[in-house]
């Protein structure tokens, strides 16, 4: 703190450290409290609610004397009562998720008490990983705030990821309410069927039933959340403190780092013009990565036909083992996650991909694409996830569709799905069995990552077929016979809509070109920032002196966001 008073500047200094020590501490420990407040507000009315449970019951009995039911008779009014039950349960909790949704939607509404009261009661790792986020940019945002205003780009900044935020959680509650509206029709459905049934027993032997079942569920439901409020309050009793005053702020006896402003001003001008210009010639002569959408067509006189954005692995990665049993391999839940239009078909990335496949369909409109091959100038630049993707959002449109893992030396795609590598395209090559011996159907897909449940509910699976890489090879230069790659690529296209091959990097090996020659078009995939542009350069020239036709890139890890302005998905390069 800085004044012209030693006594005002210790007293500044001391309470900012004591306030900001404080809503450290608040803002930390914010969800733990609001939950207790919220579990102890439904202890007070769950108590009051078995009271007079209990008192109804014993009205009754008092009034109707003691009331038998056959077995038969109750089993089925307790079906129909857990029923009640559980639909009462469906509509608080789409109730709940509806108040979230507008909470969300008000602008800083979210800020203070509020926040600590969004899922409480759900476990969803997804937006338990965003509600965090959420409290952390918020913490950093209102710190922005004690030195910046709200016009600050600092502060805008970050007012914009929280804003992402808030939006990834609208969309994740509103997925949550879509599905308890499908379960609260379900559960209508059949407490109808027992609504008829039960409506032939005895009125009191009903209602008797009703009230006994009242007080159990209310019983056990005060228990439970007995046992919640007494986690609650071991958790707040250990609060996190991440600020400690060591010592308190002393009146200073002289003038600390007393200066020549004007001085240091016109210095710390010149120094920053100086190191400015020095930065930005450096950055240019060491940058060999391409800039702008509109640098990679000029640069490698293709149009770029598709923008895949940067993702959150960990979040992915989440949401995946969300999806899977608590014991699933980590392989398992790796290779889920890879599956993003599976996974979380109404993300950024997967509508990304959709885009993607139309811009192929449109890309030769002369002649008709039934073969397309992927390649890329160097190593992990997102080709296989890109390609296996494609061919799972090709598949729901309904095409006829086969991968083949044509990435001999380094094969992904048997992985990634959960198949058995061999047999596959080696052993088509070097056999005398057909390749259609080999292919791999929808029954091969429920067996492996994507899963019994995901093959019959998702639409349009069961026109996806995968070719794996086949038996392992040392030398695949020794088979890659030109025309019996001809020859199978020709069969292949007359059994389906479209072909999707997964080929090496170009720079590296060759295999690549084998193909591009004999295939209908060949996609360049660039992670952007990844290589240089001399790089990308010579894989082109590789492509277009094997006289392929080289329909596009595709660009990959670009950095999405929400732009205010027109409601559209901006993306800038990372």
């Amino acid at each position: 703190a800085t004044s012209d008073q030693p006594e005002q500047a210790e007293r500044m200094a001391n309470v900012t450290a004591t306030a900001y020590r404080v809503e450290n501490i608040a803002t930390r420990n914010r969800l733990v409290t609001e939950s207790r407040r919220f579990v102890e507000e439904q202890l007070n009315n769950l108590e009051k609610r078995l009271n007079d449970s209990e008192e109804a019951l014993r009205a009754f009995k008092e009034k109707e004397g003691q009331v038998f039911l056959s077995d038969e008779a109750r089993a089925a009014l307790d079906t129909f009562t857990k029923l009640e039950e559980q639909h009462n349960e469906v509509l608080r909790k789409r109730a709940e998720g509806e108040r979230q949704i507008n909470v969300l939607k008000r602008s800083d509404a979210v800020i203070g008490n509020q926040t600590g009261r969004i899922f409480t009661e759900e476990q969803n790792a997804l937006l338990t990983i965003l509600n965090q986020r959420l409290l952390d940019l918020i913490q950093e945002r209102d710190t922005l705030l004690i030195n910046y205003t709200t016009d600050h780009p600092q502060v805008t900044e970050q007012q914009k990821k929280i804003d992402n935020v808030k939006s990834e959680m609208i969309q994740e509650l509103k997925s949550k309410v879509a599905t308890l509206i499908d379960r609260e029709d379900a559960l209508q459905e059949q407490r109808d069927h027992y609504r008829k049934r039960y409506l032939g027993y005895p009125r009191a032997a009903i209602h008797m039933s009703r009230l006994e079942r009242e007080v159990k569920v209310n019983t056990d439901l005060l228990a439970t959340l007995k046992a919640k409020h007494q986690e609650l309050l071991i958790k707040g009793a250990e609060r996190i403190e991440e600020v400690t005053m060591i010592a308190p702020a002393m009146t200073p006896s002289s003038p600390i780092n007393a200066s020549n402003m004007t001085l240091n001003l016109m210095i710390g001008t010149l120094m920053g013009c100086f190191l400015g210009i020095v930065f930005a010639f450096g950055r240019e002569s060491f940058d060999t990565s391409i800039g702008t959408i509109e640098g990679v067509e000029e640069f490698l006189k293709v149009p770029v036909l598709g923008i895949i954005p940067q993702f959150d692995h960990k979040v992915l990665k989440d949401l995946a083992q969300e999806s899977l049993p608590q014991d699933a391999p980590p392989s398992l839940v790796d290779n889920l996650s890879k599956l993003i239009c599976l996974l979380d078909p109404k993300s950024v990335l997967s509508e990304s991909l959709r885009s993607l496949r139309t811009n192929i369909q449109f890309a030769s409109m002369d002649r008709r694409v039934k073969s397309v091959i992927f390649t890329s100038a160097g190593l992990g630049e997102g080709k296989s996830t890109c390609v296996i993707n494609l061919a799972i959002t090709m598949a729901q449109e309904g095409m006829k569709v086969l991968l083949v893992d044509a990435d001999l030396r380094k094969p992904i795609v048997h992985q990634r799905l959960g198949l058995d590598r061999e047999p596959g395209l080696v052993d088509a090559l070097l056999g005398t069995t057909s390749w259609r011996s080999y292919v791999r159907s929808a029954t091969d897909l429920m067996l492996g990552t994507v899963g019994v449940d995901r093959v019959m509910n998702t639409p349009g699976l069961d026109n996806l077929h995968v070719l794996t890489s086949g038996s392992e090879s040392g030398n695949p230069n020794e088979f890659l016979n030109i025309n019996k790659i001809k020859t199978l690529t020709s069969e292949m296209q007359e059994d389906y809509d479209i072909v999707l091959i997964d080929t090496p990097p170009i720079l590296p090996v060759t295999d690549a070109v084998a193909f591009s020659s004999r295939v209908d078009g060949t996609i360049l995939v660039y992670q952007v920032g990844r290589i240089g542009r001399n790089a990308l350069k010579r894989a082109k020239f590789l492509l277009d002196h094997a006289q392929a036709n080289v329909l596009g890139v595709v660009l990959t890890n670009v950095k999405s966001e929400v732009t205010p302005d027109y409601g559209l998905y901006r993306y800038e390069y990372k």
